[in-house]
């Protein structure tokens, strides 16, 4: 949940509504295990294995940091899930513009069911799933009505399958190249700003993605990137600096890279950032 926070925190997370009005069945149905921990991960299996239908994870979750997965510990997850009868599931709505192969192909883990969105509708709402074909059967309509009926008013909507079409095309090997090598850039220069100016901070994240943070110390999972009031504070003097300067980032720190986007302009980005790391060293 996006509304996790130290007062409703524990030994393990605990399912935490976003909306109002959110049926407590559902939160009953869902175990959160935190980030990365695979003896975590153990113990809830261990414990609930039997009941445990399926692991959903976000190998490299905007909300819980911008922090990769460790493989050892993707590897770990399936190995666990698959020895309880349970699926995979990766979110890669996000991390799919990593790489040619999203993080999975950089992380060699192959999950049982894969959800995406995002880059693949081409700037047009879009929501795809895919996985194994014996998974993948039970929408399969040909011998008549499936197991899980998938139509719906918007499904395949053309003109999404075209825009996204066009977007996919436009992601080349060369193009994610240029991506990685813009985001390392950046990723390298905004720590050195922080280094420069004097302030506690770090930029994490992996090819076109990156994150601001506000902190010095180890950055692992949700808890440990957690802002408190001084941080809030300077996320909001973060933001409201760059748009000044005419760069938008999210108001939490996060900055996507795209295709057209050129080494000049990687380093106006840059240039931006680091008057506006100066601006919040002088008031601090």
């Amino acid at each position: 949940s996006l509304d996790s926070s130290p007062a409703n925190w524990g030994d393990l997370p605990r399912s935490t509504p976003y909306a109002r009005g959110t049926p407590r069945g559902v939160l009953d149905d869902v175990i959160a295990v935190p980030f990365n921990d695979t003896e975590a991960l153990r113990a809830v299996f261990a414990a609930e294995g039997d009941t445990i239908a399926a692991v959903l994870i976000d190998p490299m979750p905007n909300r819980a940091g911008l922090i990769p997965a460790r493989r050892d510990y993707l590897q770990a997850m399936v190995e666990i899930a698959h020895a309880a009868g349970a699926l995979v599931i990766f979110d890669e709505v996000i991390s799919f513009r990593l790489g040619w192969s999203g993080a999975q192909g950089l992380w060699g883990i192959q999950p049982d069911l894969t959800a995406l969105g995002k880059i693949i509708g081409g700037g047009f709402p879009v929501g795809a799933v895919g996985g194994r074909a014996d998974i993948m059967a039970v929408f399969d309509p040909t011998a008549g009505k499936p197991a899980l009926p998938p139509g719906g008013t918007f499904t395949a909507n053309p003109v999404t399958m075209r825009a996204g079409l066009a977007s996919m095309r436009a992601l080349t090997k060369e193009s994610f190249v240029h991506l990685d090598r813009l985001g390392s850039f950046l990723r390298d220069g905004v720590s050195a700003s922080f280094e420069k100016r004097g302030l506690a901070g770090q930029c994490v994240g992996l090819g076109s993605l990156f994150k601001v943070h506000f902190t010095s110390h180890p950055v692992t999972d949700y808890r440990s990137i957690y802002p408190g009031q001084a941080e809030r504070k300077k996320f909001d003097a973060f933001h409201k600096g760059l748009l000044s300067r005419g760069v938008l980032s999210a108001s939490y720190g996060l900055f996507a890279l795209s295709t057209p986007m050129t080494g000049e302009d990687a380093g106006a980005i840059l240039h931006a950032i680091d008057e506006t790391l100066g601006e919040i060293a002088a008031q601090s």
